[in-house]
């Protein structure tokens, strides 16, 4: 393989790490919030780092004319710390997916800390290594990296520069091996994850993704530059290259690309994820509007038709005085179910978020609620909470707000509420209060059928991982407060 050959193998090496990590983080920005989504964010990390210590490498060959081990300390430094941070930015994603359900496997958490801090210590101990053990041999003129070591004894090692090249050996043996191998378990597990909720594509997809890295810590993990010391004085590019007549590093390319398509074809997850919680939320949003239909229009219907049989038998009676009176209450009943209505439609207008986001839709819902209704409504962020959140959270803390309003409306009297998000230590609290008659919140528990409102927001609320107190007394007006954490829905 010619110069020209070896930079285009780590040219394509790295644009398949780095464009798996960019698509990852593109999908992410649209991801339904969950533990999987978290998690890779790490393994983003890793492709963007490991695809930047690639192309570092590849200006490295092309400056030296493809003699990677002359010269260019600064480039080769930022190759080897680049590759060890991605590394890392693995070993973290492995430990997030395969420690996630609890249990002793949750001490995996402190893998990346341990294996950073061993690969740290093993820098200083390269570096102590004297000189003189350094079999270095010349670079065959017009010949690239990879000629000379698969012609060099199993003993080369970089040509003066033999502490590099051991925190190279020493970074594939402590990073790159056992992080690859601990991200391989991670998809196993995480694929039984997909399997037990009936999501049998993706569940392949981490499989293959999950041979894909095994076979990355084969070629990449264990296959190191030649050494003075075993294992790197057997298993390495020299001897493998001689032995299989093929490169590692064009393994490499194979194993970083059959990765990078399992790894996108994966993220179809967040598609399934979607349509099944658009679905969640159709039928959420169905049952919520019949409920809100029988306690409040039919409600109001009913009262029209009761008060019309009355109104009817008063005249009848000739009773007109009584007539009057019962015609009264005929309108103030059908002036509710107008107003009903009216409050259902501006609900369902405003039922996308805004394109500005949580805090705008918050202030559109707001000017025509209080224009509706003639209650005052004012909004306060507290510094340091977030304006934007993922799409369906937004989604649901403007209904949550909507039916704060709507109870606020129907029940309290109030003049005036306040819609207010602030901290609350590592959480974020989104309330509305209002200054209206309150009521007692112990006879509320005590009702024998629950209040449809307040169980709508307690169950929207509880799906985002959340909680709901609620706070009142007669005379005192009600707070309505939903306390949820920074990674709202992740569940």
């Amino acid at each position: 393989m010619g110069h020209a050959d070896t930079v285009l193998v780590f040219f394509v090496y790295g644009l398949a790490s780095f464009a798996m990590g960019l698509v990852v983080l593109v999908a992410l920005r649209s991801a339904p919030p969950s533990p999987f989504a978290v998690s890779l964010r790490w393994l983003a990390a890793f492709g963007l780092l490991h695809g930047s210590a690639q192309w570092v490498l590849m200006d490295h060959l092309v400056r030296t004319g493809g003699v990677s081990v002359a010269g260019g300390d600064a480039r080769r430094g930022a190759y080897l710390l680049l590759s060890a941070l991605s590394a890392i930015a693995l070993v973290r994603f492995g430990a997030d997916l395969a420690g996630r359900d609890g249990g002793r496997l949750r001490a995996l958490r402190w893998a990346p800390w341990g294996l950073a801090a061993l690969w740290a210590l093993s820098i200083g101990a390269a570096q102590l290594a004297p000189p003189e053990t350094v079999v270095a041999q010349a670079m065959p003129q017009g010949e690239s990296c990879l000629e000379c070591h698969s012609a060099s004894s199993p003993a080369y090692v970089s040509a003066s520069r033999g502490w590099l090249n051991g925190v190279d050996i020493a970074s594939r043996y402590l990073l790159v091996l056992p992080g690859s191998l601990l991200a391989a378990f991670g998809m196993i597990r995480q694929g039984r994850r997909f399997t037990s909720l009936g999501l049998g594509g993706p569940s392949h997809e981490t499989t293959g993704a999950a041979a894909a890295l095994v076979a990355s810590a084969v070629v990449a993990g264990l296959v190191v530059p030649p050494g003075p010391y075993p294992p790197a004085s057997v298993v390495n590019y020299a001897t493998v290259t001689e032995r299989i007549g093929v490169a590692p590093q064009v393994l490499w390319v194979v194993a970083a690309a059959a990765l990078a398509v399992f790894v996108v074809r994966m993220l179809g997850i967040f598609a399934v994820e979607r349509d099944r919680q658009l679905r969640s939320a159709v039928t959420q949003e169905r049952e919520r509007i019949g409920r809100e239909m029988h306690d409040g229009l039919a409600q109001s219907l009913a009262c029209v038709g009761q008060r019309s049989a009355v109104a009817q038998d008063l005249l009848a009676k000739r009773d007109l005085g009584g007539a009057a009176s019962a015609v009264a209450s005929i309108e103030a009943a059908a002036d509710d179910a107008y107003r009903d209505v009216r409050a259902s439609i501006l609900e369902l207008r405003s039922a996308q978020v805004a394109p500005g986001g949580l805090w705008a839709s918050l202030g559109e819902y707001g000017e025509k609620f209080a224009f509706e209704t003639g209650i005052d409504v004012r909004l306060e962020r507290e510094e340091g909470v977030p304006e934007h959140w993922p799409p369906l959270v937004e989604l649901q803390m403007v209904r949550i707000v909507q039916e704060a309003l709507a109870n606020v409306r129907r029940h309290s009297a109030a003049r005036h509420a306040t819609v207010r998000l602030a901290r609350e230590g590592d959480a974020c609290v989104l309330s509305v209060a209002d200054d209206g008659r309150g009521f007692s919140v112990a006879d509320q528990a005590r009702r024998p059928r629950p209040h449809f409102g307040l169980q709508t927001m307690r169950e929207r609320v509880e799906g985002l991982g959340g909680t709901l107190r609620i706070e009142s007394a007669p005379g005192r007006g009600t707070s309505v407060s939903a306390t949820l954490p920074r990674t709202a829905g992740t569940g």
